[in-house]
């Protein structure tokens, strides 16, 4: 957040400015998110889905979150599955990891915090293998995004479990019912090849909020909550026009 848009970072975690707006997305992102910890911790869909709609209030997104919902148990299976084949010893849900500036193990909301993430759900099994599952209730894309936040999550996994030796990496695209898996990645290969790259991404954000709360206007300013606040934001909201409304002497 803080290199793709330094500003909105200001608003959210700075200047703490509650959100003028929560959107649609968010918020039926936040309702999925919701059941499917609720599911994997042995509640029954039909239950969960109640129990987590949450501010869902219109038709609209009342439709959207239950299309999500229903695509819900098909991951199910596929996890199911997945326990049956091998032999898991514990299941996290909603882990809360964070790690010192020397990648120490440190509490989530410790001073000495440099890096923090929420895993949706991990898996140990076999003989010091992990598996890392985060949950996308959005479209079904590949963007450098996601591939930072797995390396994230790998590098938490690696400091915070000691036992991990092998990191499978997934991601599960709700709106497909799909779990996609990144390449087997080993604890020296975090430790070589991605904790380097992550701490120099952490850099990187500290050094961009640093220099001020410039905004960097791109296609998710029509996704941010925050953009009545933001003055390039209230630009880009153009008002619909009719196209007869435009005067027919002007040569668009």
């Amino acid at each position: 957040m803080a290199l793709r848009c330094p500003r909105l970072f200001y608003y959210r975690y700075i200047d703490k400015v509650p959100e003028p707006e929560v959107m649609v997305e968010a918020k039926i992102g936040k309702a999925v998110h919701t059941v499917l910890e609720k599911v994997l911790s042995g509640i029954q869909l039909p239950i969960a889905e109640r129990e987590s709609v949450g501010q869902l209030t219109t038709e609209e997104e009342l439709s959207k979150y239950s299309v999500l919902c229903r695509k819900i148990p098909k991951f199910v299976e596929r996890i199911q599955a997945f326990r049956r084949r091998h032999r898991v010893g514990r299941q996290l849900i909603e882990a809360r990891l964070a790690v010192t500036r020397d990648f120490a193990p440190t509490q989530f909301y410790a001073g000495d915090a440099f890096l923090r993430g929420i895993v949706d759900v991990a898996y140990f099994y076999g003989d010091g293998n992990l598996a890392v599952v985060d949950h996308k209730t959005g479209a079904r894309r590949q963007n450098i995004d996601v591939t930072e936040q797995l390396e994230v999550y790998a590098v938490l996994a690696v400091s915070t479990f000691r036992s991990a030796k092998r990191i499978w990496l997934g991601i599960h695209w709700v709106s497909d019912g799909e779990l996609e898996w990144a390449p087997l990645i080993t604890r020296a290969e975090v430790n070589q090849k991605l904790l380097p790259r992550v701490q120099a991404g952490v850099e990187a954000a500290a050094l961009a909020v640093f220099e001020g709360s410039r905004t960097n206007p791109g296609s998710w300013c029509q996704y941010c909550s925050y953009r009545t606040l933001c003055p390039i934001g209230r630009d880009m909201r153009f008002e619909p026009c009719d196209v007869y409304d435009i005067d027919p002497g002007i040569d668009p």
